[in-house]
C-alpha cells in the first residue's frame, strides 16, 4: 500500500474517531439534554449522528483517495473505506470498554462487527457512486439491500430486536 493511502486512512480514521467521541460525550455525558429519539419517531439521535459522521467521512476519504489514485476500483475503494471504519471502531470500542462494567468483550465484538459491516455496505454505495456515477443502478442496489435486510428481520426477528 502506498504511503499516501496509509496517511489518508490514518487521517480519516482519526477524524471519525474524534467525531464519534464528541458525539458520545454530547449524547451521554454533557448537559445538552439531547433527546434519545426524534420526537414522534423511533429514530435514535445517536445512531443518526453516527450514520451521518460515517457517511461524511466515507465520502470525503474516498474522494481524496480517488484524487491521489484515480485507478482504484470500486472494490478497492470499498475495502479502504471499510478499513477506515474498522480502525476507528476498534479504537472507539476499546475506549468504551473502560467505561462499561458489564460484558466488555461482548459489546466490543458486537460493536466492531456490526458497525464495520454497516460501514462496508455504505462504503460500497459511496464507492460505486463516486467511481461509476450510475445513480439509477445505485438506487437499485440500495433497494435490493433494504429488501434483503427486511427479509432478514422477518426470518430472524430476535436477532434484530432491541436489547435493554
Amino acid at each position: 500500500m502506498p504511503k499516501s493511502i496509509a496517511i489518508i486512512i490514518a487521517k480519516y480514521s482519526g477524524i471519525l474517531l474524534a467525531s464519534f467521541l464528541i458525539l458520545w460525550w454530547a449524547m451521554f455525558y454533557s448537559s445538552l439534554n439531547i433527546p434519545e429519539v426524534i420526537p414522534f419517531t423511533q429514530i435514535r439521535v445517536y445512531g443518526l449522528g453516527l450514520g451521518g459522521c460515517i457517511l461524511t467521512v466515507l465520502i470525503l476519504s474516498q474522494k481524496e483517495l480517488l484524487k491521489k489514485t484515480p485507478t482504484l476500483s470500486v472494490v478497492n475503494l470499498t475495502l479502504l473505506g471499510t478499513t477506515i471504519c474498522f480502525i476507528n471502531e476498534v479504537i472507539f470500542h476499546f475506549i468504551l470498554s473502560f467505561t462499561d462494567e458489564v460484558s466488555r468483550l461482548f459489546y466490543f465484538v458486537e460493536g466492531v462487527t456490526t458497525t464495520t459491516t454497516l460501514c462496508a455496505v455504505l462504503s460500497f454505495f459511496v464507492a460505486f457512486q463516486l467511481k461509476t456515477k450510475r445513480t439509477g443502478k445505485l438506487v437499485l442496489f440500495i433497494a435490493v439491500f433494504l429488501i434483503l435486510f427486511k427479509g432478514l428481520t422477518l426470518v430472524f426477528p430476535s436477532f434484530f430486536a432491541p436489547r435493554d
